[in-house]
């Protein structure tokens, strides 16, 4: 018996997937050693610390009670909770005992309250935090999406103790969310993060739809595997053309835009919303927003399987200016869980889709870099957009298929994963009368910005902005 079954057999069973443990057992697990674990994320509020772990490539939630403010730091075990604890800390005002890293993360010094989502958040007396002086990149000076900043020491013409900031771009989302109906919720949701419309969404109504005991037709089910790979095509073609430009591979940059702008008119050309906002909806809503996919769906493979060629011709040429730069370890990519191209590209080929209802396997055949450099990371993409096309014409050809999903019974608690074109975003939901009661997301960006510092260290620092773009990295679906 390993350890995780020792505590669920002790626990108390409270969802699906979901159980509740006392104090020691909560100490236990972060004291364990079990490969077969991974952590996904930590949500914590003033009540219970909540772990969303894959034993065995499935999800399992264990929450323990927060008492006094207080709980046992999962980064202990889970080098990758930092982040998480940061903003709990900072949203809830609630303590991680022996954390690897309590400094404020959203908190920055200019916010009138103190905890704004605790019961009674407390307004801020004293002085302000000092500004940090260091050399770096501001986030209205980055061409990232989202607002991110850097700071950094400057030794010997190199980068050291780089610090990662997001508070400018946080937008108090979670209030936002709570007490509305899943379809107010959704039109929020759906514009989180600018790389995941279709993503986020599709991640939320799966959680919602498990919750509510639903399930999706054949068709709409692969509905929605379809509009999630025209999205995944158009945003890997949007980070080549940032990390190209940056490398001053402007011909490679100008027509990546151009055949990420061929695929958005298709999409509108077809009735579809040009970068599919607003076109995923739960079954009992009517679905999908789009009346007929296959004409788009032909469509898409035209345009994309025409120019694609040339694309990969051009980043040939240019590909050497991107070699070593902004390297993800292999041992980095596994500790902290680094999903989508930047995980695949250091050698943890870990793809969500394999696991989806209805998923045509034998599409997904690009195996993976492990240079886990941002040359690796490109052809990762482009090999993931020829899969992507592939992929489309196989659902076509058997579009509808049946399978023998079942629903889960009706718990009004869903947990939604989906495997965007950066990583899986995973959304834990518990409704009450049909209304957001709680909800937690975790977006692929989380893990990559934890160890940001340790990725760029030691790089020059004209060097930080194109490692930057790279990655293919947004704060928007972290500073919530």
């Amino acid at each position: 018996m390993t350890v995780i079954d020792a505590i669920i057999q002790h626990s108390e069973r409270v969802g699906v997937f979901h159980y509740r443990i006392k104090t020691d057992l909560w100490r236990a697990l972060l004291e364990m050693v079990d490969r077969t674990v991974t952590f996904i994320a930590l949500w914590v509020d003033e009540d219970e610390a909540t772990l969303l772990l894959l034993y065995d490539e499935s999800p399992i939630l264990l929450s323990t009670a927060v008492e006094k403010r207080r709980y046992y730091a999962p980064s202990i075990r889970f080098p990758a909770a930092q982040w998480h604890e940061r903003l709990a800390r900072d949203l809830w005002g609630v303590e991680a005992l022996s954390a690897c890293d309590d400094r404020a993360l959203l908190d920055d010094g200019c916010w009138p309250l103190t905890w704004p989502l605790a019961r009674e958040p407390i307004p801020v007396q004293g002085e302000r935090t000092a500004p940090d002086y260091r050399p770096g990149m501001v986030p209205s000076r980055t061409a990232l999406p989202g607002l991110l900043g850097v700071r950094y020491e400057v030794v010997n013409g190199r980068v050291e103790q780089l610090d990662v900031q997001i508070a400018p771009g946080h937008r108090g989302v979670l209030s936002q969310l709570k007490g509305r109906t899943v379809a107010e919720a959704l039109k929020v949701i759906s514009r989180i993060n600018a790389a995941g419309f279709v993503a986020h969404s599709l991640a939320f109504t799966r959680a919602v739809e498990q919750a509510q005991a639903q399930l999706p037709t054949p068709r709409e089910r692969d509905t929605r595997l379809i509009l999630l790979e025209i999205e995944r095509m158009s945003v890997h073609m949007f980070d080549l053309a940032q990390s190209a430009r940056a490398a001053g591979a402007e011909l490679l940059a100008t027509y990546s835009d151009h055949m990420r702008e061929a695929l958005a008119q298709v999409c509108e050309e077809h009735g579809a919303s040009r970068r599919l906002t607003d076109m995923v909806r739960p079954s009992d809503d009517g679905g999908c927003a789009i009346s007929e996919i296959v004409p788009l769906a032909q469509a898409v493979i035209n345009v994309v399987s025409a120019s694609l060629p040339r694309l990969i011709g051009l980043h040939h040429v240019y590909a050497s200016r991107l070699e070593g730069l902004a390297v993800i370890p292999t041992e980095m990519a596994w500790a902290y869980g680094i999903g989508g191209v930047a995980g695949r590209a250091s050698g943890r080929y870990v793809d969500r889709r394999a696991l989806d209802i209805g998923m045509r396997l034998d599409a997904l055949r690009s195996s993976g870099q492990h240079e886990g450099c941002a040359l690796a990371r490109n052809r990762q993409r482009l090999a993931e957009i020829g899969d992507s096309i592939t992929l489309i014409e196989r659902i076509l050809a058997s579009i509808g298929l049946e399978d023998d999903a079942q629903a889960y019974p009706v718990t009004d608690e869903g947990v939604g994963v989906v495997e965007s074109a950066r990583g899986d975003v995973w959304y834990w939901v518990t409704l009450q009368q049909g209304t957001i009661e709680k909800i937690h997301i975790r977006d692929p960006a989380l893990p990559l910005l934890t160890v940001l510092g340790n990725i760029l260290n030691g790089h020059k620092p004209e060097e930080i902005g194109a490692a930057l773009l790279s990655l293919g990295i947004s704060t928007a679906g972290v500073a919530l």
